[in-house]
């Protein structure tokens, strides 16, 4: 027998009674207890490394808005008169740089109609606006109000990856469109952007990866945030132009052939004396200079029924609010 290792062997010993007890070394109960924990050490590790791993391949990225984003659209609590508004103001509120500065609120101005007549074939999605380094900060005149014109290649916000993939720039047509009236026109909704609207529409099954934005973001997103809309399905102009004259705004999808192949929304925001109307085209702020022939646009509609597509009513929330805008037609409070 070895007696020379004795951290191996069982050594005996007798209780008061005489009875024989057997102990087994701390030296190798403790040894296969360490093995035993760093086994399991191990597995565990190894479980929580592939979890995270499969995670971060599944699930989808969606990188948190940059701050000076959120920062950049400033609270408008004032803004200039549509009737006095200069060009030279306008094209002071269209800047191009890489650094998007805001104005100040009450400085923002309303854009200037340029008076020319839109043509349909400048509707087209092929001048995308992601290498544009503009930054958009201009009021237009609609038939509910002032509102903040918003565009998808907007500096601050173009290369914002909607649902984790798609650039704003090239996809993002639905959320800054929505934007706009949600940001001028609901009641507890200061200071939304293109930004916030593109994860509320990932969040709540808006998003088409590829495909911009299902069409239902329009009477879901609108409705969600307390404004009245409904699926017009009268495309005539008559009953088009009643709706801009008594304080409603056109939500319309306009369709192969016009503008993309997938379809592109565009705001049809006000009648004009001479019958034109204009337009908030989230893709050309050119577009939104000038003036469109209506009944071209209904035209043009895209061929799709879901959801209300291609065309929606929108007008203030019923309940009523403190708007922070007057009538369009007036002069704007002091601040």
């Amino acid at each position: 027998m070895c007696t020379a290792c004795p951290w191996k062997q069982k050594q005996k010993f007798k209780n008061r009674n005489g009875r024989k007890l057997h102990k087994t070394t701390p030296g190798r109960k403790s040894g296969r207890l360490l093995f035993e924990y760093i086994t399991l050490g191990g597995i565990l590790l190894s479980a929580a490394v592939l979890l995270i791993s499969l995670s971060a391949y599944f699930l989808p990225r969606i990188p948190e808005p940059e701050k000076e984003i959120m920062d950049a659209v400033p609270p408008l609590s004032q803004a200039g008169n549509p009737e006095t508004a200069s060009q030279e103001e306008t094209d002071v509120a269209h800047t191009t740089g890489a650094d998007p500065v805001p104005m100040e609120p009450e400085s923002i101005p309303f854009l200037v109609s340029s008076n020319e007549p839109g043509d349909i074939s400048d509707l087209t999605m092929e001048d995308s606006c992601n290498e544009d380094t503009s930054v958009y900060l201009v009021m237009l005149d609609t038939s509910m109000g002032p509102m903040l014109y918003y565009n998808q290649g907007d500096a601050r916000w173009a290369s914002y990856l909607y649902g984790g993939e798609d650039p704003m720039g090239t996809y993002g047509c639905g959320p800054t469109a929505v934007s706009m009236l949600i940001n001028s026109f609901s009641c507890d909704s200061l200071g939304v952007t293109p930004v916030n609207l593109a994860d509320w529409a990932f969040a709540n099954g808006e998003y088409a990866p590829k495909g911009g934005s299902y069409h239902s973001l329009i009477p879901n997103a609108l409705s969600g945030f307390g404004l009245q809309v409904e699926s017009i399905r009268d495309y005539s102009r008559e009953n088009a132009a009643d709706l801009l004259a008594t304080k409603h705004i056109l939500v319309a999808l306009m369709g192969k052939g016009s503008l993309t192949e997938n379809g592109h929304f565009i705001l049809i925001t006000k009648l004009l004396d001479n019958g034109n109307v204009h337009i908030a085209d989230p893709n050309s702020y050119e577009n939104s200079t000038k003036e469109w022939n209506l009944e071209q646009l209904l035209s043009e509609l895209k061929d799709s029924r879901d959801h209300g597509a291609p065309l929606w009513a929108v007008s203030l929330p019923a309940q009523g609010c403190e708007r922070r805008y007057p009538p369009s037609t007036g002069s704007l409070p002091e601040a």
